[in-house]
């Protein structure tokens, strides 16, 4: 449509200066003789740039006037969408994060496309999944990076499960926003039992996402300078105590991310290393080494009573503990405390589960400023 709409200005307009070039050097001047190579040469050329210049800056004229209309109702339809109100228009696929519990309702001729996050589809007819080509079940949980098309006479309702999920929707849509806090990442769901643990050391700054900060990671593993960032951040980011620290461990390089923690943990009398005098920063934590590393906080920097304790006699792993010789007094306050439920002591925690460690002992020791 724009194509022809351009030929046929630049015709219509070259048409008219040539009818007038011709007239003019007709009547006006004393030759009235045009030749062919004028025309060819001179003239022709002449009126086609000209013709050219006029018709683009009409089209341009027209286009920017029409295009800064659409724009403004473009704007007002996903402002009305953002805000939760009524719903709104999308076009080209615009791309937005949306929230747990948001619900999207597309009707026939719309689509959507899942790029990061936890999406159930229901619907009432026939919704494609336009990267494979198949109809889609309702009550499906939509695959990442596929486009889906709700088809005629159907009505799809889109409902976010994770924390944050990434959509691209086009055509028309109607938004309910659930209206509640959660965290920003998209592999965390309604259904994870260690979501509000996750939400509430996410909010206090004791982790952060992976990548671009909308992953959390859950099953990932936490090596012990992590865990040191974990109890600084907890501390409340002590930078002059950090800066200030000058214990030092020979596998701790200087210069890297970890180094400061490590030695304000060590500092601190939080960690002392191992035996070699080495810290092992990278090494994998294990559940007692996490339990331990926390005791020592609790006591050392916060300078707290711990008075709670449990018997451990009848707790599966108590064996282990004994025959190291170390860990049982931690433990053991964790258990009595609530922290833990079970020991565990070689085993290896993913990051989510230290997350409910870590906002379990925030709760019960910082009450005041743990979330809503």
């Amino acid at each position: 449509m724009k194509r022809f709409g351009k030929k046929a200005a630049v015709l219509l307009v070259c048409a008219g200066l040539l009818i007038g070039g011709v007239l003019a050097a007709g009547l006006g001047g004393e030759d009235s003789v045009i030749t062919l190579s004028y025309l060819e040469q001179n003239f022709i050329p002449q009126a086609v740039t000209q013709g050219i210049e006029k018709a683009k800056s009409w089209l341009d004229e027209t286009f920017l006037s029409v295009n800064d209309v659409l724009d403004t109702l473009n704007d007002g339809y996903l402002h009305r969408a953002g805000a939760g109100e009524t719903g709104g228009y999308s076009d080209a696929y615009g791309r937005r994060t949306y929230s747990a519990r948001d619900v999207l309702t597309l009707d026939s001729g719309c689509g959507l496309l899942l790029e990061a996050g936890r999406v159930l589809l229901t619907h009432s007819g026939t919704v494609i999944n336009v990267s494979t080509g198949q109809s889609v079940p309702s009550g499906t949980v939509l695959d990442v990076n596929c486009r889906y098309l709700v088809a005629e006479e159907t009505q799809a309702v889109f409902a976010v499960e994770s924390d944050a999920a990434r959509l691209a929707v086009e055509g028309d849509f109607v938004l309910q926003t659930s209206g509640k806090k959660s965290s920003p990442f998209t592999d965390v769901t309604i259904h994870d039992d260690y979501r509000d643990a996750v939400r509430l050391v996410y909010e206090r700054g004791l982790f952060a996402g992976t990548g671009d900060g909308s992953v959390f990671a859950p099953a990932v593993k936490l090596d012990r300078a992590m865990m040191m960032t974990v109890l600084f951040h907890l501390a409340g980011d002590p930078d002059e105590e950090r800066f200030a620290a000058t214990m030092t461990f020979p596998d701790v390089k200087e210069g890297e991310w970890y180094e400061t923690y490590v030695r304000w943990a060590g500092q601190q009398g939080i960690s002392a290393g191992y035996g070699d005098g080495n810290f092992r920063p990278t090494q994998t934590m294990t559940f007692r080494e996490v339990v331990q590393f926390l005791y020592n906080f609790a006591i050392s920097y916060l300078k707290l009573e711990l008075p709670e304790r449990a018997d451990l006699s009848s707790y599966e792993g108590v064996d282990v503990l004994r025959q190291d010789g170390w860990g049982e007094d931690a433990m053991s306050w964790a258990v009595g405390a609530g922290i833990i439920e079970q020991l565990k002591p070689n085993e290896y925690p993913t990051r989510a589960e230290v997350a409910v460690i870590m906002a379990t002992f925030a709760q019960k020791y910082f009450p005041e400023d743990a979330p809503v």
